[in-house]
């Protein structure tokens, strides 16, 4: 069973938003091993909080591209590059 890490950040309207940071795999002789797709930042009072929670199946996670905003016009550029 795999589990997705969280980390929160507090945003302009002062609600917590979970961001996920990387994943979370069941070692055979027990514990986990955890892999970060980016680190977590500290909060204000210097601690690192981290949510681990089961992972969705990848057919109802959303998908990058289809979060991410359009490019301003005239920033396009021919290199090409995919985030899913």
């Amino acid at each position: 069973m795999r589990f997705d890490l969280f980390s929160p950040r507090r945003g302009k309207d002062d609600k917590t938003r979970w961001f996920k940071v990387g994943a979370a795999f069941p070692r055979d002789k027990g514990g986990y091993s955890l892999v970060f797709d980016a680190l977590p930042l500290p909060d204000a009072e210097g601690r690192v909080q981290l949510l681990m929670a089961e992972a969705k199946p990848r057919d109802e996670a959303p998908r990058g591209r289809e979060e991410m905003p359009a490019m301003p016009p005239g920033l396009e550029d021919e290199i090409p590059f995919d985030v899913a």
